[in-house]
């Protein structure tokens, strides 16, 4: 009986191991500390010297590793030619296909004449898909009619994430300098306009100075803010089977940088061209929030965390919504229009 249990033990033991060898969980227990041993995804040369001779025009010691060579097929630049500036851009990341989702924007959150006296301005990045030709044909006809299309000669698809989002950097930096600020966001999100300038004005504060009626002088992130939800002391997925796995290969670190879920996150005109220069420096990542935030960690930028950005579906109700900046989960366009209509009735949008 005793040897019995003691072979069935050992059957246990073997079974397990063999489990979590398979399954990639055995690659918790041998990942690198973040905090001992985490360097730059990227050339470990300070930043900012490098920044400095890349805007002046001179020769860098050290070249970036990760600069956006795509062609542009639509670049639609006359949306940041302005005669004095702009004060809050939406850079939305779209897929190809979702034709009805930046229609449903462009009618709610994304109209660009919502304020008479603000200056705002809508554009989508998209890539291709060289097999489906008629969504080109019909993306061509959408441009004609609206002229707020990026489209950039790269296939269009979730793990090319990080190369839309550099799409977006690279457009921005270099034909968008008179826009104070940019809200970098996902096609399947609601944002109130009003919202987000309100947390503009003051967001260290927002929306308590607003709610305690205080009256208080314009207190801008002028220089740096890029800020949205933060995830912080988040691990990276070792389980195999799941779509965000992760090997020890690609990343061998026990933690990620401090970075903002990618669905909608602010960027001040500073914070925004530090980035851009942060990302030409760091390694390509697949995951487009996790590469942000070793861009970020790489030029020195601190992530800035506001509950009022949902990373998941806030459930709706009319005064729920009050202050929320933006929200995951609106896949349709006629939900979201209605709930951005109800919350413009209400004078939260």
């Amino acid at each position: 009986m005793s040897r019995r249990r003691c072979s069935i033990s050992w059957a246990w033991i073997v079974g397990f191991m063999v489990f979590i060898y398979l399954t990639g969980l055995y690659q918790y227990f041998i990942t690198w500390s973040f905090t001992e041993y985490y360097t730059h995804w990227g050339p470990s040369h300070p930043l900012q010297p490098l920044i400095k001779q890349l805007k002046a025009g001179d020769d860098v010691a050290v070249r970036p590793v990760n600069q956006f060579f795509y062609p542009y097929t639509y670049s639609s630049v006359e949306k940041c030619e302005v005669k004095d500036s702009i004060r809050l851009m939406y850079v939305v990341k779209s897929a190809l296909e979702n034709f009805d989702k930046r229609m449903g924007i462009r009618k709610s959150w994304g109209f660009e004449s919502r304020f008479s006296d603000v200056e705002i301005r809508s554009v989508f990045l998209v890539g291709m898909k060289p097999d489906e030709p008629h969504l080109q044909e019909l993306l061509e006809r959408e441009l004609e009619e609206h002229k707020d299309i990026i489209q950039a000669n790269f296939r269009d698809s979730y793990f090319n994430n990080t190369l839309k989002t550099m799409m977006g950097l690279h457009w921005t930096y270099h034909y968008c300098q008179k826009v104070k600020y940019f809200l970098f966001v996902d096609d399947d999100y609601y944002v109130s306009t009003r919202n987000m300038l309100r947390f503009l004005r003051d967001p260290a504060n927002y929306p308590q100075y607003l709610e305690k009626y205080i009256v208080t002088a314009v207190n801008e992130y002028k220089e740096h803010l890029y800020a949205g939800y933060v995830f912080e002391n988040s691990c990276p997925i070792r389980w195999v089977f799941s779509k965000w796995y992760i090997s020890l290969d690609e990343y061998p670190y026990s933690k990620w940088p401090p970075y903002v879920t990618a669905g909608a996150y602010v960027l001040s005109r500073k914070s925004l061209e530090d980035l851009y220069f942060g990302s030409i420096y760091t390694s390509n990542f697949r995951f487009d929030d996790i590469f942000l935030g070793m861009a970020a960690k790489k030029a020195g930028i601190k992530p800035f965390h506001h509950k009022e950005f949902y990373f998941y579906r806030k459930l709706y109700d009319r005064e729920g919504y009050k202050w929320v900046i933006a929200s995951h989960g609106f896949d349709d366009p006629k939900e979201l229009q209605e709930v951005w209509n109800e919350q413009r009735s209400a004078g939260n949008a």
